[in-house]
C-alpha cells in the first residue's frame, strides 16, 4: 500500500457505511447471530442496484466507483481509485464490529424510532387528488405537507444513522 492511499480500516468503515440505508442498518443491528446476519446481507447483495456507488466530493478518493461483490462469508469491497484500484474483502462479522463500536442503546433507540416514524409516514402518503376538490388543493393541503414531513423524517434516520456510521468527511452528531 502506498503512503497516499487510505489505511484498509477507513475502505472498510467506508464499506460499511455506504452499504446501508438508515432502515437497513436498524435492519441489521436488530439481528441477534452472525448467521442471520449473513443471510440478510446475502439478500442485500442479490439487488444489481445495491452493489456500487461513487465516492461523495470530500471522501478520499472522491468521484471513484466502489462495488460490493458477493462472497460466501461478506464481500469484496472494490475501490476502482485512477491511480490503482484495490479490493478489501470484509466479513459480516467485520461489519457487525464496525457497527458495534459506535452502537450505544441511545443511537439505537434513535435510529429505531426515526426508521419507524419515516416508514410510518411513506404509509401515510395518499398518491392523488381523489378527496380534493382539484389537483391544486391536493398539492397545497396533502403533497406539500406530507412531502415536508418526509423530508424532516429521512433527516432526522439520515443523522441517526451518521451517529453510528459517522461519513470520511466529519459532520457534527446531532445526538
Amino acid at each position: 500500500m502506498r503512503a497516499h492511499d487510505p489505511p484498509l480500516a477507513d475502505d472498510v468503515r467506508m464499506a460499511v457505511r455506504d452499504f446501508f440505508t438508515p432502515a437497513q442498518l436498524a435492519e441489521f443491528a436488530d439481528l441477534e447471530y452472525s448467521y442471520g446476519r449473513a443471510e440478510w446481507g446475502e439478500r442485500q447483495l442479490q439487488d444489481p442496484e445495491r452493489r456500487s456507488a461513487r465516492r461523495l466530493p470530500g471522501e478520499p478518493d472522491a468521484g471513484c466507483l466502489c462495488t460490493w461483490t458477493r462472497t460466501p462469508r461478506g464481500f469484496i469491497y472494490t475501490v476502482q481509485a485512477t491511480t490503482a484500484g484495490r479490493s478489501t474483502e470484509v466479513s459480516w462479522g467485520a461489519v457487525a464490529e464496525v457497527i458495534g463500536r459506535r452502537l450505544t442503546p441511545v443511537r439505537y433507540g434513535a435510529l429505531r424510532q426515526a426508521v419507524d416514524s419515516e416508514a410510518a409516514h411513506q404509509l401515510a402518503y395518499h398518491p392523488g387528488p381523489a378527496p380534493f376538490r382539484n389537483t391544486g388543493m391536493w398539492r397545497t393541503h396533502a403533497y406539500q405537507p406530507w412531502t415536508a414531513e418526509a423530508a424532516r423524517l429521512s433527516l432526522r434516520s439520515g443523522a441517526a444513522k451518521d451517529a453510528i456510521l459517522p461519513s470520511a468527511v466529519p459532520q457534527p452528531l446531532l445526538f
